[in-house]
């Protein structure tokens, strides 16, 4: 019975040891992506982009407060007119805000993803180059790795890579 216990257990490592011998590198693919020149300057393009719509919520966050500071504050002392203003217009501007908010957020999934998509090609062959040039028979998404040592870690690299590829 203890032999047949070790023989299953040598048998489930066998594939293991011949991992030992391959050379492995791990990758943070977002990573890589978001510290290259291209995203950071595209990010800044879509910031500068949006900052019109930004200001405008904040501005709206801020009378929206406002009106609900008043109507707690002065709520039990208005006229019931005025207070029926006050909430019609604490509705209104939050529906702005909401739909301001979900326009924006729609703006910045799209950039994203359009980005991704061009992206990952090049990403695609900047691991491949730095593996070859590394005599990499593997590389893993960081993402799978519970622990890993930090010099297995080729995403600079990646980056790196991806900012020379233009």
């Amino acid at each position: 019975m203890k032999t047949m216990k070790a023989l299953i257990i040598l048998a489930l490592m066998l594939p293991l040891a011949g991992w030992a011998q391959d050379k492995i590198a791990v990758i943070d693919p977002m990573q890589a992506l978001i510290e290259t020149d291209e995203v950071k300057s595209r990010n800044a393009r879509l910031e500068s982009s949006l900052e019109n719509e930004s200001r405008r919520l904040r501005t709206l966050r801020e009378e929206i407060g406002k009106i609900e500071e008043r109507l707690q504050r002065d709520g039990m002392t208005m006229s019931r007119q005025e207070r029926d203003n006050l909430t019609d217009q604490r509705e209104a501007k939050g529906l702005e805000f909401q739909t301001l908010q979900q326009s924006l957020q729609r703006r910045v999934n799209n950039d994203r993803q359009e980005l991704l998509e061009s992206m990952e090609p090049k990403l695609l062959q900047a691991i491949e180059a730095v593996a070859k040039d590394k005599g990499l028979d593997m590389v893993i998404s960081a993402q799978a790795m519970v622990y890993v040592k930090p010099e297995l870690d080729i995403t600079r690299e990646v980056t790196q890579r991806l900012n020379r590829m233009k």
